[in-house]
C-alpha cells in the first residue's frame, strides 16, 4: 500500500517525511491556491523535500490545453504524475498522454464506470473521493472497495488512490480492504500516531524508571 500526503505545505511534508512512511505528495488546484504560491513554485518546493512522486492537476478544461499543461508540468520536478478530471475532455487527454508514456491518471472519480474507463486507457491511477461520496448519500467506502475488486478481477495495473479521507476510521477500513493507495492530510497522518493509552503507558514507564538516568550513560 502507498501512502501519499495531500498538501503543498513544505514544513508539513518535511515533518511527515521524517517518519519514513510517505511515498509521495498529492496536490490539487484548491491546495495550491490556498498555499499562496505560484503553481510551479509550490511543486518545486515539494520536490526539494520529498523523494517520491508529486501529483499535479491540470487547470484547463479542454483536451489540448490539458495536454499542453501536462507537458509543461513534466519540467517542474523529477517525478511528476499528471492529475486530470474525469470529464470527456479529461479522458481524451488521458488517452493521448498515456500514448506518450507520460504518467497520468483521473481524479474526482465518483463511479466504478469512470474508474474502468480510466484503467482501460492504462491510467497511472484513479482517485475516488470517499468523503464527498458520503456527503451526497452514497457509500464511499463500498464504492472504492468495488473499484478495487474490479481492478483486481480485470488485472488492471492502474492504482486505486483513495482521496477525501476524513478520519482514521475511514483510513483503517481502506487498509483492511486492501486499497492500493490513499492520500491524507498532515493532520490525519498525525492522528495515526497519537493515542491516549500510548501516552499513559509512556508516563507509567517514566515513573517506574524514576531518576535512574540513561541506561547508556557512564
Amino acid at each position: 500500500m502507498k501512502l501519499y500526503l495531500d498538501t503543498a505545505g513544505v514544513d508539513d511534508i518535511q515533518t511527515a517525511a521524517e517518519l519514513g512512511v510517505v511515498d509521495g505528495v498529492t496536490t490539487n488546484p484548491s491546495i495550491i491556491a490556498n498555499s499562496g504560491l505560484e503553481y510551479r513554485e509550490a511543486v518545486a518546493g515539494i520536490n526539494d523535500v520529498i523523494d517520491g512522486p508529486i501529483f499535479a492537476q491540470v487547470i484547463a478544461d479542454n483536451t489540448n490545453d490539458m495536454i499542453n499543461e501536462a507537458h509543461a508540468y513534466q519540467d517542474w520536478a523529477d517525478k511528476i504524475i499528471i492529475k486530470i478530471p474525469a470529464s470527456r475532455a479529461g479522458f481524451e487527454a488521458l488517452a493521448r498522454l498515456r500514448a506518450e508514456d507520460i504518467p497520468a491518471g483521473i481524479t474526482v472519480v465518483f463511479s466504478v464506470e469512470q474508474a474502468v474507463l480510466a484503467a482501460k486507457n492504462d491510467a497511472t491511477f484513479v482517485a475516488p473521493y470517499l468523503g464527498r461520496l458520503d456527503d451526497v448519500g452514497a457509500d464511499g467506502l463500498a464504492t472504492i472497495k468495488r473499484m478495487q475488486r474490479v481492478f483486481n478481477a480485470q488485472e488492471f495495473d492502474t492504482e486505486v488512490l483513495a482521496a477525501s479521507i476524513r478520519n482514521t476510521t475511514q483510513a483503517t477500513a481502506l487498509y483492511e480492504a486492501g486499497i492500493d493507495a490513499i492520500t491524507m492530510s498532515p493532520d490525519l497522518l498525525e492522528a495515526h500516531i497519537t493515542h491516549d493509552m500510548t501516552d499513559r503507558g509512556i508516563v507509567g514507564f517514566d515513573s517506574d524508571w524514576g531518576d535512574r538516568g540513561s541506561p547508556i550513560s557512564d
